[in-house]
């Protein structure tokens, strides 16, 4: 997977692809950023996450995760 953030000059973008996607179906899919941030959020330039710590611990922090984990 290759991912990457770039602003255009023009109505035009140039996407190189590796040898190896070549002849294989490739998705591109083009969207502003600024259209899924909130207003007031940093940017998360990734935006692969926003869970708060608290969140995570409700699921994370039980004692089946434990019992889950614990030959790890």
């Amino acid at each position: 997977m290759i991912r990457t953030l770039i602003t255009p000059e023009n109505t035009n973008i140039l996407l190189e692809v590796p040898a190896s996607f070549v002849g294989k179906q490739v998705e591109v899919i083009a969207f502003t950023v600024s259209d899924f941030v909130e207003e007031g959020v940093e940017q998360d330039l990734i935006l692969t996450h926003y869970a708060s710590q608290k969140t995570l611990e409700k699921d994370w922090l039980t004692e089946e995760e434990d019992e889950a984990w614990q030959n790890l």
